[in-house]
């Protein structure tokens, strides 16, 4: 698991002199744990929820930008005669346009939205062919569509195009696949027809397949990324961009589309575009390469660590006894639209998690992590409300010093279901979540020479480029492990006296030159890289401190109850 300190360093790096265009912190919680295959967690039956994100523009650097992100639960079944199908039930979605403004195409009510309601609540299906050729997205109620496509053809035509999650199909696989070998296989764009994009496999493992992924047909040219489970070919992750030549019934367009298996916690900001990617690295590197991490720095103020004493917790960290006073302040409300035309629900924890009476100011403040397994919405007498069951579509949560999550933002961690009737939504006395929650204790500790490396925590590396610098290198966990060690490392003195020190934690990103958006790592790719920590130091050091904090996952329940 990548733990709570990670979380404020990504925050912190998006704050850095970047054209880094990160999501909210809500974002990270689908994706900093290491990557969980999908056989470790399932959804509804065999179904999926993935997170889209598809932008459109006239060309690179147009201005006409209009982009769509949202969650799709997504079911890979058999069709009627046999053949693969994909279906696609859009949950929650967030339209920006041109000029900036959100929409939320979504929000719909019943009796004024009935016939479009009618059409998204049983979802779209696409066939795909024994070859992997993905047929047109069709409404699965026919009936409630040809309503819709006579009564208002416009909006029927933007429907299709608006829901249609491009690169979520499956890849048919060969029986066999090596890192080398080519795969034929197709894509497609509504309104375009399909074409054909050659794979080229880059990495095999025992349950995914990674290729890139060229598009050159005519009108269509194009390159990509993408990850897929080798049991089924459905993407786990894919990241694409393609250009459309203009046609007879649709102009020259650009199409970028990055996508991701929630189920799979990925940590997508640094492989949603090349100058996120540079610029943390190329600002990363600059840092290792001047004092104090080059040579020692006579400035005393370059160190700046604040260790915890031993076998205190360190400030970042949430420990067991924080939980029965955060979950009293848990709270749940509803908030105006921005359109003004309804309301949004709204959740949020009103005291800090983890903040020690008297504690000095943090360089990292803490965040508390928990697995959400399920929601419930309760009525008046504390029972689920029957008919308005909530879908989960994050399934890692943080809660900082100050935690809030309202329905028309990307990090809420559920949604209710599309048409929910006010009646019933008028209901809702308080929100229950099943979690487990991420908490720390001080279990030990132990001194290293120069040289020596860790005898407590096998995914702990201690590695000594130079007399003043030491590297903590440690290994990724999931959430499927409910317990394990995290280690902090102090360097000390030949007296045994703890150093100033300058610490960077790096985010874990695998190493790589891009050049083309194509080329920067999947997060998928990045899930399996360890966490490192580089060290600093004016003198050389003696000894290595290393303190080993025993994480735990706690089931709890937590209750956010109705504000007025």
């Amino acid at each position: 698991m990548l733990h709570c300190l990670v979380v404020d360093v990504l925050r912190k790096a998006s704050q850095m002199d970047l054209p880094v265009r990160f999501h909210t912190i809500g974002v990270m919680a689908l994706l900093l744990v290491a990557g969980v295959s999908a056989a470790e967690e399932s959804g509804h039956d065999d179904a999926s929820v993935y997170y889209v994100r598809h932008a459109i523009s006239s060309g690179l650097d147009a201005g006409d930008e209009v982009s769509q992100s949202g969650y799709y639960r997504a079911t890979l079944q058999a069709s009627p005669r046999g053949a693969p199908q994909v279906l696609l039930a859009p949950l929650w979605m967030q339209r920006v346009d041109a000029a900036g403004k959100s929409h939320y195409p979504l929000d719909l009510e019943p009796g004024k939205d009935d016939r479009l309601l009618d059409v998204l609540q049983d979802g779209f299906v696409a066939q795909v062919t024994q070859e992997g050729e993905s047929g047109p997205l069709r409404p699965v109620d026919q009936k409630a569509w040809s309503t819709l496509a006579k009564k208002a053809p416009a909006e029927a035509e933007i429907v299709l195009a608006g829901y249609q999650a491009p690169g979520l199909r499956p890849v048919v696989l060969p029986r066999t696949v090596a890192v080398g070998d080519s795969i034929n296989s197709w894509q497609r764009i509504e309104p375009y027809a399909s074409f054909k994009a050659k794979l080229r496999v880059l990495e095999v493992t025992p349950t995914a397949v990674l290729m890139d992924m060229t598009m050159a047909a005519a009108g269509v040219q194009g390159e990509g990324r993408l990850v897929v489970q080798r049991a089924d070919g459905m993407p786990i992750e894919l990241r694409m961009e393609v250009s459309h030549a203009a046609t007879r019934t649709a102009p020259a367009s650009l199409h970028r589309v990055h996508l991701a298996d929630t189920r799979h916690d990925l940590m997508l900001h640094m492989a949603e575009d090349l100058q996120s990617y540079v610029g943390y690295v190329e600002q990363i590197n600059h840092q290792l390469q001047r004092p104090p991490f080059s040579n020692p720095s006579p400035d005393a103020s370059a160190y700046t660590q604040q260790s915890a004493a031993l076998a205190e917790l360190e400030q970042y960290m949430v420990g067991a006894g924080a939980l029965p006073a955060l979950e009293p302040y848990m709270g749940s409300l509803w908030i105006p639209a921005e359109d003004g035309s309804g309301r949004w629900l709204a959740i949020g924890a009103r005291a800090a998690a983890a903040v020690r009476p008297g504690a000095r100011r943090v360089q990292h403040e803490p965040v508390l992590m928990s697995r959400l397994h399920g929601v419930e919405l309760l009525d008046a007498r504390g029972a689920p409300i029957a008919g308005l069951e909530a879908q989960t579509v994050t399934r890692t949560l943080f809660f900082p010093e100050k935690y809030s999550a309202a329905q028309n933002e990307l990090n809420f961690p559920f949604h209710l279901p599309l048409g929910a009737p006010r009646a019933l939504l008028g209901q809702i006395e308080a929100v229950r979540m099943s979690v487990d929650a991420e908490v720390y204790a001080f279990e030990t500790s132990e001194t290293l020479a120069t040289g020596e490396h860790s005898t407590l925590n096998p995914d702990a590396t201690v590695l000594w480029p130079a007399a003043h610098r030491a590297t903590l290198v440690q290994g990724r966990q999931t959430w499927k492990e409910k317990t394990g060690l995290y280690s902090v490392v102090v360097p000390l003195d030949e007296d045994g006296n703890e150093m100033p020190s300058e610490q960077l934690i790096v985010a874990p990103l695998k190493p790589a030159q891009p050049t083309r958006l194509a080329e920067v790592p999947l997060a998928w790719e990045n899930s399996l890289i360890p966490i490192r920590t580089e060290i600093a130091t004016g003198r050389p050091i003696a000894r290595l401190q290393v303190r080993h904090y025993r994480w735990s996952s706690v089931p709890r329940t937590w209750i956010f109850p109705m504000y007025p």
